[in-house]
């Protein structure tokens, strides 16, 4: 007897369902048959529910399995990128390399397929930068702002900001440069978010290379800028931080810098109702499972949460450095304990014709280094240099070879040396994980608090800790992309080699699989 797949219950099949990407390929499910389509429905539905309780209950887990089929990334390493998603893609703009070369290339990530495309776009392109904000407005995309590096010549460049505002059109394949009239200064690192026919625009750095809180606003109609009016109450400037859409009249900053080793972790509330916009800082809650820090790591809303990505509290914890093994065959052997040779006082009876002691001037004879000596604390060696011309040819030679065996005593010590600096070298931090933070904001209106709640994850499924990367929601999951690190030596608890690492991989955030 033969079965077809439409004789299976509804729980069979939608469990079926639930295995296929919540994209494209889910979507077309739907035109199977009406059955199938209210199938694909309930599908969806439960996959949103859950992955916001997944979210609220702190049980988000993360995925970076892919299939051996698949492709490698062609997109470059890159971190300080702009990122948006729209359908079934995400998209990402620009960026830096770790020499700090920007770019102005636009890429798609097929979130179905899991595969790179790069728009052939026409009309005008922005100009290469990274730190800009690049939001999502009527099958649009608005870039605003950033920054680009000087190139090595001519030298005593200073590194150039934007104010270019770009419009990518996602139908027509095009971009578009807008011009405008008393808009803000040339702006990096700043925020951007979309309310009604609104890009409102909050802090980042200026041509004075100072940072700022300033806000601004244009409208995206008929692309004018303006400055509303605030309350005296301000947050304090910043750079580096995120900004959420909480409707059409309220904003949420996070974290941030004010600059160089000065990390924000604060949180303000900005509602926007005519005729005075007013800031109100957030009462925080739940400090003990809050990041330790929020600068430069990007925030994003899912429902009544906002989740977070930051160094993971408890890998930290488990000790600070590792120790790599060493080929031994690669070291020098360790020298022999270093032998005190007693210098004794030469009689002769008869030296020039004189009886007497042989009474010496002292001689320094230095270490092959001009500057410092071979070892801390090290003493110049003392030898004895006799006025008598007249010295019989053995204690010549017994001079001679004491010296010798004190300056291969000192060869000896100066190999020690460096063999305990080629051990200490290979003494790494241990590289932090990236972990999961949720702050509860559903009471951030009514009582301007927010908490953050305990979340359950496995500190060793985060990728390696990285900034400057790029968070964005997806359907019922979260998508990371891009970022830098720095891999740091240290020699004796001081830094002795900063290596920076780019990446160009992707990491998706989801709730645990179930079972309809």
């Amino acid at each position: 007897m033969e079965y077809h797949i439409d004789d299976l219950p509804d729980e069979i099949l939608e469990y079926i369902l639930n295995l296929i990407p919540p994209y494209r390929s889910l979507k077309e499910c739907m035109v199977v048959s009406k059955r199938w389509s209210l199938a694909v429905k309930r599908v969806m539905e439960h996959k949103e529910s859950y992955f916001h309780r997944s979210v609220a209950f702190g049980s988000l887990e993360w995925n970076t399995n892919f299939s051996d089929s698949e492709p490698p990334a062609i997109i470059s390493e890159r971190f300080s990128h702009s990122a948006c998603t729209y359908q079934n893609s995400m998209y990402v703009f620009g960026g830096c390399t770790k020499t700090s070369t920007t770019f102005n290339d636009l890429w798609k990530l097929d979130l179905d397929t899991r595969k790179w495309d790069r728009p052939l776009a026409r009309g005008n392109y922005p100009s290469p930068k990274a730190c800009a904000s690049m939001v999502y407005y009527n099958h649009s995309f608005i870039l605003f702002g950033g920054w680009s590096h000087p190139s090595a010549y001519p030298p005593y460049q200073r590194r150039r900001l934007f104010d270019e505002l770009h419009v990518y059109c996602l139908k027509t394949n095009r971009w578009s440069v807008i011009d405008t009239l008393d808009g803000p200064p040339p702006t990096s690192a700043h925020s951007a978010s979309i309310h009604g026919n609104i890009m409102v625009v909050i802090g980042g750095i200026s041509n004075d290379y100072n940072s700022s809180n300033d806000i601004w606003c244009l409208n995206l109609d008929h692309y004018y800028w303006y400055k509303p009016v605030i309350s005296d109450l301000k947050p304090p400037p910043r750079y580096g931080h995120s900004q959420i859409h909480l409707g059409d009249k309220h904003i949420v900053i996070f974290g941030g810098c004010t600059g160089p080793s000065a990390a924000m972790n604060d949180v303000w509330l900005l509602t926007m109702e005519e005729p005075t916009w007013t800031w109100r800082q957030v009462n925080m809650q739940g400090s003990n499972w809050a990041p330790a820090k929020i600068w430069c790591h990007q925030a994003c809303k899912v429902g009544n949460h906002v989740v977070v990505l930051n160094g993971n509290k408890q890998s930290t914890k488990q000790g600070v450095v590792v120790s790599k093994e060493v080929n031994k065959s690669q070291l020098l052997q360790p020298p022999r304990r270093r032998q005190t040779v007693e210098q004794k006082e030469h009689i002769d009876e008869h030296i020039n014709e004189r009886h007497g002691k042989l009474m010496g001037r002292k001689m320094h004879v230095r270490s092959s280094s001009p500057n410092s000596s071979i070892y801390p604390g090290a003493q110049p060696l003392e030898l004895k240099s006799f006025a008598p011309v007249g010295v019989p040819d053995v204690e010549e030679r017994r001079r001679q070879a004491n010296r010798v065996r004190q300056l291969e005593s000192l060869r000896r010590m100066q190999e020690r040396i460096q063999n305990q600096r080629i051990q200490q070298r290979l003494v790494r931090r241990k590289p932090d994980r990236l972990g999961i933070f949720v702050l509860d904001i559903a009471q951030i209106l009514e009582e301007c608090a927010a908490t953050w709640i305990y979340h359950s994850q496995n500190e060793y499924n985060g990728p390696e800790g990285r900034i400057l990367y790029s968070l964005v929601l997806g359907q019922s999951e979260l998508i990371v992309f891009g970022g830098i690190r720095k891999v740091v030596t240290t020699i004796q608890g001081e830094t002795d080699e900063d290596v920076s690492e780019v990446y160009n991989d992707i990491h998706f955030i989801r709730p645990p699989r179930y079972v309809l």
